[in-house]
């Protein structure tokens, strides 16, 4: 790599940089801070990179990623409100923009209170929760394409579906925009989201969060459960007791582990209930 004044790090353990602590070691690790660093990085990297957020949703193989990887820096961490839109970065944890939201008391947000993602990953994935999807609020986005071109898409020019936009694995989010509504009682609502989350969740071990998508027809997690997977392990690797939907690391788990589970669970399902499982996780190899 050629690249100068931009900070690059080489042979980056990326497992604490997930949420189930699986992956290998990235040859290349660039941090992105501002939007000229980025579009070189892209630029320097062909449009072939990896694009780094939280690290939820996540499957790292544990081999040698030679794909360079990219992760938005500090400047892109912000919360903003002008009095009519909010404005967040795309590195931003949704965490930091549920507080913000609380403390002044604007609604729209607050089903994601609870999942541990980033600005960015939410909305490339259209993220849904208790009813609601992100995309709902969104007003308008700055991205840039894979070309290194910089540009804004207002909500009318993007495209969203269950789990996904067509902005993901096509542009990197720098930042969104979202229109939200005055609410009085808002820290009741996320308190009650949020021990909803906690009661049906599996966090007490590291995780993707929900391996697959679900069917029109039931939850995935209904279904796994319903064929007696939950518990099921292989080696450190385990369907969540608590959220069939959920494969956890218990503490060594590695990547081939998890696949066997997601392999076997899909089987499974299929061969009971004819329905084919399919995964939400991104991955990585």
């Amino acid at each position: 790599m050629s690249l100068i004044k931009i900070e690059q790090k080489h042979n980056v353990n990326l497992a604490p940089f997930t949420t189930i602590k699986i992956g290998g070691v990235a040859e290349h690790f660039f941090i992105a801070h501002t939007s000229d660093d980025l579009g070189k990085i892209i630029e320097e990297c062909s449009g072939q990179f990896y694009l780094l957020g939280a690290g939820s949703n996540l499957l790292i193989s544990d081999s040698f990623i030679t794909r360079p990887v990219i992760k938005l820096g500090e400047k892109f961490c912000y919360t903003k409100y002008d009095g009519e839109l909010l404005e967040a970065g795309a590195a931003t944890p949704v965490s930091s923009v549920i507080n913000y939201t609380l403390r002044r008391s604007l609604s729209g947000l607050e089903g994601f209170a609870g999942i541990p993602a980033t600005v960015g990953g939410l909305v490339a994935m259209n993220a849904s929760a208790f009813g609601s999807d992100v995309s709902s609020s969104l007003v308008k986005l700055q991205v840039m394409d894979y070309n290194a071109n910089l540009k804004v898409l207002e909500r009318e020019e993007i495209k969203f579906d269950y789990r996904q936009s067509s902005v993901k694995n096509s542009m990197v989010i720098l930042r969104a925009w979202f229109g939200l509504n005055p609410e009085a009682d808002l820290r009741s609502k996320i308190d009650s989201f949020l021990k909803t989350r906690y009661a049906t969740q599996d966090f007490e071990f590291p995780s993707c969060g929900c391996i697959f998508k679900n069917p029109p027809s039931n939850a995935a997690g209904f279904l796994i459960e319903s064929c007696g997977l939950k518990g099921l392990r292989c080696n450190d690797a385990r369907v969540s007791l608590k959220h069939a939907n959920f494969i956890v690391n218990l503490g060594k788990a590695r990547y081939q582990d998890v696949d066997s589970l997601i392999q076997t669970v899909k089987e499974k399902v299929y061969n009971t209930h004819q329905i084919k499982l399919l995964e939400e996780i991104e991955r990585w190899t």
